[in-house]
């Protein structure tokens, strides 16, 4: 087994963690950073709450440009928070570097039932537990009910529905060529396996057959010109959606709310749907984003910063502050959180749907066998480089096996022992 100790011996890496007077003051109020959505309202309730205790927020942007290079300077710097929100993609890196602390011998087994395998697969890593997770969202389909009349329950008939509204100049839905997150969704639902280890060992495919499935699968369309073009939250792509010109949106739920923020106008006329199936009769599905919450290695507050991230995660009051907002669709790991969750968001601009009963239905679907790689940040610059590159007639298996290529020596001169498998 990769433990965190041979990774960082094997790696010869220096710890990104300082000395910093605001972390290291063990009476100090708690130092958090977050970028999600809702989350001052969530603070604002534990302070009201907790007042002997209060947490200070500080909203960061989220991605590689954003709150990971803030977090990874700060750390150099000493002046790193107590607490961090992150994508369950950029755990491997924060854990290697020794910023994630371990919080392995902090999780009651009362927090650990309550989120359960699936949850707890996306914040372990090297056999250890790195952070507490805050929502699993499955992916789905969000559509226009005017403009899609029978949603597909296969791929098979997701293609034939984009030929019949393609020959009415509409585009069934969208591929972003930045968006490889969601293009690993597709992986995952098909049961591809990118990294993973052997001993001691990382293990790399990224063009293994259930991943080419999914490649194969999409870059038809894009050879039928079936699909729109377009970045992810590019104006083109929101002014596409808007028009009525792109009929559905593939995204976990997080996006529940974001599009409707983003077309208000679409208000009614949109809908929510599971997304096909290869074969029902063994019904899979993968997740486009995950966030959990870290606490820094640096942090002297680790007790109190753990009560505060277990509040978050399994508090019916911290679910109810944060989607009381409007702002957030979050879909908490913690089942026992549904209940609340399903009160609090408005779905009047999908027609009044039921969100969380669906998501929970497609929650049970998703495995826990996904593993990210250790520096996703070159990893994704990589895939996006080589999706670009479509309009230009490279191909989606092409773009892996480029990022492939590229992945490997990267993870290498980290001092990592890699091979492909």
């Amino acid at each position: 087994m990769i433990t965190r100790r041979s990774m960082l011996a094997a790696a010869g890496l220096t710890l990104l963690t300082g000395c910093s007077s605001a972390t290291k003051d063990p009476n100090g109020p708690l130092k958090f950073w977050s970028s999600l959505r809702g989350t001052n309202t969530v603070v604002d309730a534990w302070n009201a709450k907790n007042p002997n205790d209060p947490v200070v927020l500080e909203t960061v942007t989220s991605g590689f440009a954003g709150g990971n290079a803030k977090l990874s300077n700060a750390a150099r710097a000493g002046n790193a928070p107590d607490v961090v929100s992150m994508a369950d993609s950029d755990l491997p890196m924060f854990a290697l570097d020794g910023v994630a602390a371990d919080l392995t011998d902090l999780i009651s087994a009362g927090l650990r039932d309550d989120l359960g395998e699936v949850a707890w697969s996306g914040a372990t890593f090297g056999g250890r537990v790195h952070g507490v997770p805050l929502d699993l969202p499955p992916l789905l389909m969000l559509y226009r009910e005017d403009l899609l009349r029978e949603v597909p329950a296969t791929w098979d008939e997701f293609r034939e529905a984009a030929r019949r509204l393609k020959s009415q100049g509409i585009y069934l839905t969208s591929f972003h060529p930045n968006g490889y997150n969601l293009f690993a969704a597709h992986v995952m639902q098909t049961g591809g396996r990118w990294f993973g280890v052997d001993g001691d060992s990382w293990v790399v495919n990224f063009t293994d057959p259930q991943s080419l499935k999914a490649a194969d699968y999409w870059q038809s369309l894009l050879d039928e010109q079936l699909l729109f073009l377009a970045p992810g939250s590019s104006q083109e792509w929101l002014a596409a959606l808007a028009e009525g010109r792109v009929a559905a949106h593939l995204v976990s739920v997080w996006g529940v709310a974001a599009l409707a923020s983003s077309v208000p106008g679409g208000a009614g006329k949109w809908r929510i749907a599971p997304v096909p199936q290869w074969d029902p009769a063994k019904p899979s599905i993968g997740r486009d984003g995950a966030s959990l919450h870290v606490i820094t290695a640096d942090s002297v507050k680790k007790d109190r910063a753990m009560r505060f991230i277990e509040w978050m995660s399994t508090s019916p009051e911290a679910i109810t502050a944060r989607l009381s907002s409007g702002r957030s669709s979050l879909f908490p790991a913690a089942p026992k959180l549904w209940e609340a969750a399903s009160r609090q968001f408005k779905t009047t601009f999908y027609g009044g749907q039921d969100l969380d009963g669906l998501a929970a239905e497609q929650y049970e679907l998703q495995h826990g066998g996904w593993m990210w790689g250790p520096r996703m940040q070159s990893t994704a610059t990589s895939i996006h480089h080589g999706l670009a590159r479509i309009p230009y007639g490279t191909t989606i298996a092409q773009a892996l096996r480029d990022a492939e290529a590229e992945t490997l020596p990267d993870m290498r001169s980290l001092g990592l022992s890699v091979r492909r498998s």
